[in-house]
């Protein structure tokens, strides 16, 4: 039933474990089987294991395989912020958590309208999310000084009306494992899984770090880290070792998700990549799959038409974009809303046939666009598909274009017209 990797992982008593685990290697199984030989050897109690995933569906998934294995109802298993919100208000007694209450986007906006009125000639008519996107980066830039008044005005007013964001709950919770208070949870929990590590940020794994786990278990792909606008990054993955030096490291290389075409061609993107963990995948359908490059035209209305063409062939097939707005725009061509998704949500998923748009809805702004995360973005919708993956690419030349560049990985033709070109602009 194991492979011998999973065996390994399984079986292993080591108390610190990373496991980078490749796309479709089956790591929540794996994981599910660590559990299973825990109970069996009675080493370590579901009451004192915390197992941490990244969304609220991942958890539920988490759940429904344990129950299905007969697993204990007594593990903690939640994201992230919801294991801090539950910390604090069973145990922080400094203040009372029962009447905080998470602020909407809509109330967020609402007031952070209200607050930054008197800088609106100074903001001109950037959106909020652009302007704190990277820890308000483009704000600060614009005026320090009203940053850093906003961000105190803030605070102030969620405190006085008992309103919280998740990030509050991560800081709120980092400083309580300062106190005395938190002695009973670091009783409590003496044994994390969690999953995703690749989209965890600093605080984070400094949270890990005082919590004081006597066994430790992050399971990652940081090949597959595409949330930094949230301010997540790889780098406590691919620095694990050095965080904890009594680490372990397994990995889970086989995919057993999608056919060899897919796989290789998944794999182009990240081979410009540097900072990076070396994995050898490995394949286990050996069935070449369908692997198709369709080069595409801005105003071009065919793919609309390979889209009916491929539905003839698989009616549960899925597009996938880099954003909702390139979403919004198949939408109004005719996709079904339920068929249409961007890579971000996708992410977890996999689909028998998947339609990837590269030609549209990928940022143009070099200068802020972090390329290597865009293409691990790439490699996410590229290794959503088991069976058919058809590739939509520019048909321009625009060697500037991040997804024309891109292109270039699939296309001789592209790749030769982009280096022709930038050859041509150097003299």
């Amino acid at each position: 039933m194991w492979s011998e990797e999973q065996k390994a992982i399984i079986h292993s008593d080591h108390p610190i474990k990373q496991v980078i685990a490749g796309a479709g290697s089956g790591k929540t199984a794996t994981m599910i089987g660590l559990l299973e030989e825990r109970e069996k050897k009675k080493s370590i109690l579901p009451e004192n294991t915390l197992i941490v995933t990244f969304t609220k569906k991942a958890t539920q998934e988490f759940k429904e395989r344990c129950h299905k294995k007969n697993l204990s109802s007594k593990y903690h298993i939640s994201t992230f912020h919801a294991f801090c919100y539950y910390a604090l208000k069973h145990y922080d007694t400094s203040k009372n958590w029962s009447r905080y209450r998470l602020l909407g986007e809509s109330k967020k906006w609402e007031i952070t309208k209200e607050f930054l009125h008197p800088l609106q000639f100074v903001i001109g008519g950037i959106p909020f999310p652009i302007l704190f996107k990277n820890n308000g980066k483009h704000f600060r830039k614009l005026s320090l000084e009203g940053y850093e008044t906003f961000q105190s005005a803030f605070r102030n007013w969620k405190e006085k009306n008992h309103y919280f964001e998740f990030d509050d709950l991560i800081f709120d919770f980092l400083h309580f494992l300062d106190t005395k208070s938190a002695d009973v949870v670091k009783e409590r929990w003496k044994a994390l899984i969690i999953d995703e590590f690749q989209d965890t940020d600093e605080v984070q794994l400094q949270i890990i770090q005082k919590m004081n786990f006597g066994s430790i278990t992050v399971v990652g792909d940081d090949w597959q880290a595409i949330y930094g606008f949230r301010g997540a990054t790889p780098k406590p993955f691919l620095e694990f070792p050095n965080h904890f030096p009594g680490v372990v490291q397994y990995f889970l290389s086989t995919n057993y998700r999608s056919k060899d075409s897919i796989i290789q061609s998944s794999l182009l993107p990240l081979k410009h990549n540097k900072d990076k963990i070396e994995k050898q995948v490995q394949t286990f359908r050996k069935e070449q799959g369908t692997f198709q490059v369709e080069r595409i035209k801005d105003t071009e209305t065919r793919p609309i038409a390979i889209w009916k063409e491929w539905y003839k062939k698989d009616s549960e097939l899925i597009l996938l974009t880099r954003s909702n707005f390139r979403k919004r725009e198949w939408i109004e061509c005719g996709v079904p809303s339920a068929q249409v998704m961007t890579i971000h949500s996708a992410k977890g998923l996999e689909f028998r046939t998947v339609i990837l748009d590269l030609v549209l809805g990928w940022s143009e702004d070099i200068k802020d666009t972090n390329e290597a995360e865009e293409r691990r973005i790439l490699y996410v919708g590229l290794s959503r598909a088991k069976d058919n993956l058809v590739l939509l690419i520019p048909d321009t030349t625009k060697p500037d274009r991040l997804a024309d560049r891109m292109s270039g990985d699939f296309s001789i033709r592209n790749r030769f017209r982009n280096r022709t070109l930038r050859w041509t602009r150097l003299w």
